[in-house]
């Protein structure tokens, strides 16, 4: 339900965007056949739209609030625990609650109290919708049965192509389907215009149109963007009569007066085309307004730049490109697989705690520096589980939300830059990076690109607060040592099955020449091809490139690189 409403919820700012640039720049024009096609064809792609995804690197402003109705809509409920259920270690909530387990306690919380068990938003605002267009859809219906028993009450007489039925009662002329409806009144007095009027509306399929905009309204019931939509094809419809009518040699003062005659009457049958349908000053104003030049509907083109915004707002902030790691060649005891952006990422902070320790082990010839007689530590925690939402420090962040995780991971650096700056003492922020198993790892590669740009950030205005010092000086003044856990499965996904492919390439070179591809291989497929090529060349020199699918699994990229790593080196 909750994906439902989340398309419902696109299409309307789609069709609001579209009501809002037809009624600046095509409202007046008297391109009929045109504003009506862009009516339509407008509102099928406004439900169309929200179909398509685009992929892009990371969040905007832009995204941001259809990213935070995303997730409100489409997250998983949270699971309910009775008071003093303990907590599973290996199946912890899927939903907005706490759902990590601290490593460095090796323990798990007992469960806080009992969790009230509410009605899901998503639940009470699909019932309120369905409600809504279940009462809309049962005015229609009704005002459909009303219309067909008018229509079969009283004989119809073929009138062409068409069948005509003559009401003795006092009611406004209409059209529906292939029937033309008149009053006994109108078919005596003016039956020539009338005639042709309601003619041209079934000549035109203006029926199809009405059908299709009360399926929208059903469906956008609560959107008033979609009922002025409709009313402003209402209109369009009676211009193209009312032109239609003109050009077959009616008398156009002798028209505008019978509107002014017929322009008081009942209320029409909601899917009927009828005579005086639409606003009676709109309809004469443009039979006597010069006519729109056919340039006009290269303001069409406006639509381009609207659509392509509201599919980049709509975009899920993904890493869109395939990751690929090419492994440069290794010696035999160095690390196969380290050069893609997350091993770069990884590498980047442990050059940064090497640094560290060399700066304050310089000149003490100790290996093991203590840091609590010089620096005060700061331990943030940072945590993704298997659906790539973040916990930094016990806060929540939704998943991709990196402007999120930047704003608080950059704010904390500063406050405790700024608390510890009054005692003199240098900060020392030590990072611990957990991850499940399950969560992807682009998501992952994003998330510690976010922290390594805020971490920059900060060290940068560190540097320009004390008047420009040296690399080294702030790697001691303000290092950074991320520390990553094993990884934790927090969901029953368990290793990788040996015999399952999967969705990686790896391709082996030796002194520079290619050797076999696998494709989607299987982890014994993979260590049993390693084996055979060590056998045969051996791992002297070996290189091994990584290609890997988009948001593949951490735990396959782990499993993947342990395999590599204890066939070809025996770690």
């Amino acid at each position: 339900m909750g994906t439902i409403l989340f398309h419902i919820f696109e299409s309307t700012l789609c069709l609001t965007i579209l009501y809002f640039l037809f009624r600046l720049f095509f409202r007046k024009d008297t391109l009929f056949r045109t504003n009506r096609l862009l009516l339509l064809i407008g509102t099928v792609a406004c439900t169309l739209l929200p179909l398509m995804q685009i992929d892009v690197s990371q969040y905007t402003p832009l995204q941001l609030p259809v990213t935070a109705v995303r997730n409100l809509l489409t997250e998983k409920e949270a699971g309910v625990v009775d008071k003093g259920e303990e907590v599973s270690k290996e199946y912890p909530f899927e939903g907005t609650g706490a759902f990590f387990v601290d490593e460095e306690e090796n323990s798990i919380k007992e469960s806080r109290g009992s969790v009230m068990s509410a009605i899901p938003v998503t639940l009470l605002l699909g019932g309120c919708y369905l409600l809504g267009a279940f009462v809309v859809f049962s005015f229609l219906l009704l005002s459909t049965i009303h219309m067909y028993r008018l229509i079969h009450r009283f004989p119809a007489h073929e009138y062409g192509e068409y069948r005509l039925v003559i009401c003795p009662e006092k009611i406004v002329s209409f059209s529906w389907g292939k029937t033309i409806v008149l009053s006994q009144e109108d078919y005596e007095r003016n039956p020539e215009e009338i005639l042709l009027h309601e003619q041209m509306h079934l000549q035109h399929r203006h029926t199809l149109d009405l059908l299709w905009m009360e399926c929208l309204v059903i469906l956008h019931w609560f959107n008033p963007a979609a009922w002025l939509l409709m009313r402003e094809l209402r209109e369009v419809h009676e211009y193209e009569a009312d032109n239609s009518v003109i050009n077959h040699g009616i008398d156009a003062t002798q028209y505008q007066l019978l509107l002014v005659k017929k322009s008081v009457g009942t209320r029409l049958y909601s899917m009927a085309c009828g005579f005086n349908h639409s606003k009676l000053k709109n309809r004469i104003t443009m039979m006597l307004k010069r006519r729109t030049n056919n340039w006009a509907r290269l303001k069409l083109l406006l639509f381009v730049p609207a659509a392509a915004g509201t599919l980049y707002a709509f975009a899920r902030p993904e890493v869109k490109k395939t990751v690929e790691q090419a492994i440069a060649p290794v010696s035999v005891k160095q690390d196969p697989v380290q050069n893609s952006e997350l091993e770069q990422l990884e590498t980047f902070f442990k050059e940064k705690n090497d640094a560290f320790f060399e700066a304050r082990s310089a000149g003490s010839g100790e290996k093991v520096v203590k840091l609590d007689d010089k620096s005060l530590m700061l331990l943030p925690r940072f945590f993704v589980n298997m659906n790539n939402k973040m916990m930094l420090n016990d806060e929540l962040i939704k998943e991709y939300d990196v402007s999120a995780l930047s704003s608080r991971f950059t704010n904390y650096l500063r406050e405790g830059y700024k608390d510890n700056k009054k005692d003199y003492r240098d900060l020392v922020v030590r990072l611990s990076v957990w991850y499940d198993r399950g969560s992807s790892s682009d998501a992952i590669t994003s998330y510690l690109r976010t922290i390594k740009d805020s971490y920059l950030q900060v060290r940068g205005e560190i540097s320009g607060q004390l008047g420009g010092v040296s690399e080294a000086r702030l790697d001691s003044i303000f290092p950074i040592l991320v520390h990553f856990e094993k990884p934790k499965t927090y969901s029953p996904k368990g290793k990788t099955a040996t015999d399952i492919s999967l969705p990686i390439q790896i391709s082996l070179f030796f002194g520079g020449s290619a050797g076999p591809v696998l494709k989607n291989p299987s982890l014994r497929e993979v260590e049993q091809r390693l084996k055979e090529y060590k056998a045969t060349t051996g791992a002297d020199h070996l290189a091994v490139s990584l290609k890997l699918d988009k948001n593949v699994a951490m735990g396959v990229v782990e499993d993947v690189k342990e395999v590599i790593r204890n066939t070809l080196y025996g770690k």
